[in-house]
């Protein structure tokens, strides 16, 4: 019989952490993050390419995007019970925590309450975008991290 597959295997810091782990499970994650860095670098800096090639580029990453969320749900089905439903829970809580900071974003960006990117002319305004694949990336880790730290204290 197989050991069950652990939430701290893919946790920087816990005990069980294992890099070969977090390669197997996010691999195609991160894949698609590097795909997704390179192509709007890439359309950013060359918006007179063919819209054919800006599309396919711009699309690119959706294939290791699903191809991550199959590995990743494989590896969730591989827990027991427990595991699962906190996993599970934490990622609902992170996706959903995310979409509503996105949702009340875009009305004070609209109402110029709070101005999103500054100069469009600026590298620095390109990756600071509110809309960006760091904002986005680096909220959902924020709140997946609060997540399984709120869920860890209310299953002890």
């Amino acid at each position: 019989m197989n050991k069950p597959n652990l939430p701290d295997e893919l946790e920087p810091g816990k005990r069980d952490y294992s890099v070969r782990k977090e390669l197997e499970v996010n691999g195609w994650g991160y894949v698609g993050l590097a795909l997704s860095i390179g192509g709007e670098a890439l359309i950013y800096f060359h918006q007179d390419w063919p819209i054919t090639l800006r599309t396919v580029i711009a699309l690119a990453p959706i294939v290791p995007a699903l191809l991550w969320g199959r590995v990743f749900a494989r590896w969730v089905r591989g827990m027991d019970e427990l595991h699962r439903r906190m996993t599970v829970e934490v990622c609902l809580f992170a996706t959903t925590a995310t979409l509503f900071v996105f949702t009340a974003l875009h009305p004070l960006v609209k109402f110029d309450v709070f101005e999103a990117s500054g100069n469009r002319d600026s590298w620095l305004a390109w990756l600071m975008d509110w809309h960006s694949w760091l904002l986005t990336s680096w909220l959902l880790i924020c709140f997946y991290m609060l997540g399984g730290m709120i869920l860890r204290r209310r299953f002890k």
